[in-house]
């Protein structure tokens, strides 16, 4: 075997040894990667979805029903109010027939102090609302996918309680990760805050 024939060699299998190194690195910070940009991407998400269940609670408060879609949301933030109340722990005494004494009740005594614009109210007069209807994402792929969203009313002890769901799922979150990430994708979840068919305001990631 000539020199040149064994220095060809010697390149090839050098290049092959890099290209499995990478290719084993790859491998290994795949994960890794991933996990950093989940990580990154939920923390956002979770801090506008506790946003708009603050605008929710407050829409409910004030028009005894959840905003089923985001124009109606973004509206109420731009233009509506929040009544401003103050409770006082109070108490009185009355006469009590069945044990013929005085007797002492504890009660909240309300007062309507006055109106506050929704945005003023819950964040500053800069806050943008029309942001809410998207899911936050990095760089030019903010604005792109937007959350689901819903409200609606159920039953429970013969009382009809309103609900309100918002969720984004992992499809819209991860849709721009190169192909070989979707391994790591649960593609069946959703990050979402309240439920349609439970009492409940809180998100799935508690």
């Amino acid at each position: 075997m000539d020199k040149k024939t064994i220095k060809a060699l010697t390149l090839g299998l050098t290049l092959v040894a890099v290209g499995l190194s990478y290719w084993l690195l790859r491998i290994i910070n795949q994960p890794i990667e991933f996990e950093k940009i989940k990580s990154d991407r939920y923390a956002a998400i979770i801090e506008r979805l506790e946003q708009i269940r603050e605008v929710q609670q407050a829409h409910l408060q004030e028009n005894g029903k959840y905003a089923a879609d985001f124009d109606a949301l973004i509206a109420f933030v731009d233009t509506g109010a929040i009544t401003l109340i103050e409770r006082k722990d109070s108490s009185f005494m009355y006469y009590d027939k069945i044990y013929q004494q005085d007797m002492n009740k504890d009660t909240v005594i309300e007062r309507v102090l006055g109106t506050q614009g929704v945005k003023e109210n819950l964040f500053d007069t800069e806050f943008d609302a029309a942001q809410l209807r998207f899911i936050p994402l990095p760089g030019d792929l903010e604005g792109t996918e937007e959350f689901n969203i819903g409200a609606s009313s159920i039953e429970r002890n013969g009382l009809r309680i309103p609900v309100f769901e918002v969720g984004a799922p992992n499809t819209a979150i991860f849709h721009d990760l190169p192909s070989d990430f979707s391994i790591f994708v649960d593609r069946d979840y959703s990050l979402k805050i309240g439920s349609l068919t439970e009492p409940k305001v809180t998100g799935n990631w508690k």
